[in-house]
């Protein structure tokens, strides 16, 4: 039996290091692209390729051979503290990428993106595929630099590469190492580390539940086309009292108005200058809780990929297991 060969990016983040699991366990060959953080890879068999995501004849090289490729390489920067680094990573990475791709025969490239890619006003109405890109120049930078990414992709697929772009919305679940924004907010709430949440929520999708639709994309993923991975929203409140219920605890005190968030900002600031880790709240990351739909449709995905997302309360359940015997 021969065996394909998988070229991932992002393999050190949280979906990198599910999707690498996954992969090995279906029996495909997974070449990764690494940089310093090692953390993602204990136990898992990979060949490692040191390289920049800006060189494309480093690129070109290590993607000799491989049958598809998966592009989860991403710098998130809600903060807006490097916008240039951002658009480095997310835009013009993504064009090496695509132009190697082309050059080295790849039969399937993977492209993650983010329901962040997608207008979220009107958000009143189901926002599905047919939703435009971000594209004002005045929005937000992470959310405008996915979709330009995008549009980089879509370049590519008109050229001849057979890709397919997946937006999953918040994504939870174990290998986080980093920790996630989202992960650390798990961790934070199984260890009462948090008195009170915003009566506002989110759509969570488990990040094994990606990975496995971006494998299955390989072979039943349209060309040309995206899928949107959303799960369930759910409120704070409500996480807050699923997180709970799975380590037998209270962690649930009280909701605070969404904007009473805003009023705490400079304090969030200031500790981070402080401490040297960044903000558990920024103006960007209100922005998103703050404009977002309610109903996010993965009909699409679901019709055509047999997609079936798992509850949250596995996830939820999943997460703080890993996290303890991680120790995250």
């Amino acid at each position: 039996m021969i065996l394909r060969t998988a070229f991932v990016t992002g393999a050190s983040g949280h979906v990198g290091a599910n999707l690498i699991r996954l992969l090995v366990k279906k029996n495909w060959n997974v070449r990764c692209l690494i940089h310093n953080d090692l953390r993602a890879f204990e136990g898992v068999e990979i060949e490692k390729v040191q390289g920049d995501l800006l060189d494309e004849r480093f690129l070109y090289t290590a993607l000799k051979d491989c049958y598809a490729v998966f592009h989860a390489a991403v710098h998130i920067d809600i903060e807006n503290i490097d916008v240039k680094v951002m658009k480095k990573v997310n835009v013009d990475g993504t064009k090496a990428l695509t132009r190697a791709a082309l050059k080295a025969n790849v039969k399937k490239f993977i492209h993650f993106s983010s329901i962040h890619a997608f207008e979220q006003t009107p958000t009143d109405t189901e926002l599905d595929e047919l939703r435009p890109l971000v594209s004002r120049t005045n929005a937000a930078s992470y959310d405008l630099s996915k979709a330009d990414s995008e549009r980089v992709v879509q370049e590519a697929f008109n050229k001849g590469l057979k890709t397919v772009i997946i937006n999953p919305t918040g994504i939870l679940g174990p290998f986080d190492y980093k920790p996630s924004r989202m992960g650390q907010l798990i961790s934070n709430i199984s260890k009462k580390k948090m008195k009170f949440t915003l009566n506002t929520g989110f759509d969570w999708v488990d990040v094994r539940d990606v990975c496995e639709m971006a494998i299955q994309c390989v072979d039943q993923g349209k060309p040309g086309q995206s899928y949107i991975l959303s799960g369930r929203w759910v409120s704070f409140k409500e996480l807050s009292k699923i997180v709970g219920t799975v380590i037998k605890e209270n962690t649930h005190w009280v909701s605070l108005p969404f904007w009473t968030a805003y009023l705490c900002l400079p304090f969030a600031f200031i500790y981070s200058k402080i401490s040297g880790h960044r903000p558990s709240i920024s103006r960007g990351s209100l922005h998103a809780l703050a404009v977002q739909p309610l109903k996010i449709s993965n009909k699409k995905a679901s019709k055509e990929l047999n997609y079936n997302p798992r509850s949250i309360e596995i996830t939820i359940k999943d997460t703080i297991k890993w996290n303890r015997e991680y120790d995250n």
